[in-house]
Formats: structure tokens, sequence, C-alpha cells
């Protein structure tokens, strides 16, 4: 068997309109490859929030591959008001985060609700209350070993796949 050459390939498109809220990210990797993963799975925007959101730099793009060029983000400091926002015109926030509420992601169901708000926090604090009070769903990814938490872009990957599948 062959692999097939990159300019061979036609993706899937999916009819879900999601976009990604990551909220204090402070790696440049970390930024970069929240733009690659988001632009494979068709997000159609990402808001990088909060104080320590980190600009545009060598790092975020060479972690990017380039899909800095074509992925439409924003750095926005009032994450609470760009939130408002995007729930004002339809979207159903949804936080990846382990809280008193959350439900397994192996759980999550998406009937008619296409349009879609995807809410990742940082890698050392997870997302705040003041987003989370936004969110009418929690989902957390189940963990079996000892430990309880995961890389913010390994988490997102997975909550995108299970959004677009449960789509």
């Amino acid at each position: 068997m062959i692999q097939k050459e990159h300019e061979y390939i036609k993706n899937a498109k999916h009819d879900l309109q999601i976009v990604v809220i990551a909220e204090n990210i402070r790696t440049p990797e970390n930024v970069g490859m929240i733009m690659r993963l988001s632009e494979a799975f068709g997000v159609e925007k990402i808001y990088f929030i909060g104080e320590h959101s980190i600009d545009l730099t060598t790092k975020v793009k060479r972690a990017s591959r380039n899909t800095y060029k074509t992925m439409d983000f924003d750095f926005v400091a009032d994450g609470s008001n760009q939130i408002q926002k995007l729930i004002d015109v339809g979207y159903h926030a949804i936080a990846l985060e382990i809280t008193e509420i959350s439900k397994s992601l192996q759980n999550l169901r998406i009937d008619a609700q296409k349009k879609i708000l995807m809410i990742v926090g940082s890698e050392r604090q997870g997302i705040s209350e003041d987003l989370l009070q936004f969110c009418k769903s929690h989902y957390h990814i189940p963990m079996f070993g000892d430990n309880s938490s995961i890389n913010v872009v390994n988490a997102l990957s997975i909550g995108l796949f299970k959004i677009i599948e449960a789509g």
C-alpha cells in the first residue's frame, strides 16, 4: 500500500458551525497547534482570549504549519463580551473542563444544534469561572491512568472529533 500525497487527499466536510475559544493559552507552540488543529477540523474561527494570550510569533507560525495564513482568528482581551456576542447569535457554549456538573465527553449529543462554541482553558488553570458561567454544557474527557489532565491541544482534538462525530 502506498501512502497518498497531500495534493491527492480530499477531506470530508461537515455542516456544523464551530468556533473555538482558547482562554489564556501561554505557550506559542500550543497557540500554533490550536490553529493547525482547528483548520484540520473545519473550525470557522478561533478567539484567543485573555491577558496571557500570545501574539503571532515565529514559534506560533512554525507550530501552525502555515495555517495562520488561512485560519480566521483573533486575540481578544474580554472573553465574556465575546462569548455573549456568540451566544446572542445562536451558538451553544460547551466547556471542555472537569467541573462539578461535567459529563463524560462520551455522552455528548448534538441534536438540532449546529452552532457550537467549544471553550478550552489555559494549560495551568483551565477555564475561568467567568467563562464557565456562559456554558450550559460541561464535558470532561474520561481518564484511565493516574493523571487527571492532558495537554490543551490534545484535549481540544478529542473534543472537536467528538463534536463532529455527534453532529
